[in-house]
C-alpha cells in the first residue's frame, strides 16, 4: 500500500483539460444478432451513440417499456415472437380470466408500436421491431441477474 501511495504523490498532476475530454458523450451502443423464429430468418444490428440516447423524449420511450412491463404482456410478446396468432390461440395459451382482459393487453401493446393486427383477430410482431424486442429482453435478463457488462 505504501508503494502505492508513493507512486501516486510521484505522478504529473492531472490536466483539467484532459479531465473534460474523457467525459465526453462518445462510444457507441451496438446491439443485433442473427436468429431464427417462427419459422423466419432475422438478421440486425442497430448502432447508436450514447448522448443521442440520453437526448431521445422521454414519453416515447417510457410508452415502450410500460407496455412491454407487465408481466401479461410480456408473455404475449414472447408468444407472438415465435409466429402470428389468433386471439383464441393467445386466450388458451395464456390462460387469462377474459379476452377482454387479453384485448386490454393488445391495445397497449399495439399502442406503442410492439405488435400489430394483420387481420381480424391475428396478431403478430412486427418484423421491424423482433430484434429490438429480443434486445430489450436480453438487457432486461442482465439487469435482474446482475450479469450485464462490466
Amino acid at each position: 500500500m505504501t508503494e502505492l501511495e508513493e507512486r501516486l504523490a510521484a505522478a504529473p498532476p492531472e490536466d483539467p483539460a484532459a479531465d473534460d475530454a474523457a467525459h465526453e458523450d462518445t462510444g457507441h451502443i451496438v446491439y443485433g444478432g442473427a436468429a431464427r423464429l417462427g419459422g423466419h430468418e432475422w438478421s440486425w444490428q442497430v448502432t447508436r451513440a450514447p448522448g443521442w440516447l440520453l437526448e431521445r423524449p422521454a414519453a416515447p420511450l417510457a410508452a415502450v417499456l410500460q407496455a412491454a412491463g407487465q408481466p401479461a404482456r410480456l408473455e404475449v410478446l414472447r408468444l407472438l415472437l415465435t409466429g402470428p396468432r389468433t386471439v383464441a390461440d393467445l386466450q388458451s395459451e395464456l390462460g387469462l380470466g377474459s379476452t377482454g382482459q387479453l384485448y386490454h393487453h393488445l391495445k397497449a401493446l399495439s399502442g406503442a408500436g410492439l405488435v400489430e393486427q394483420t387481420e381480424r383477430a391475428v396478431y403478430r410482431v412486427p418484423g421491424r421491431v423482433v430484434f429490438p424486442v429480443l434486445a430489450m429482453l436480453s438487457a432486461a435478463n442482465d439487469v435482474s441477474s446482475g450479469t450485464g457488462a462490466t
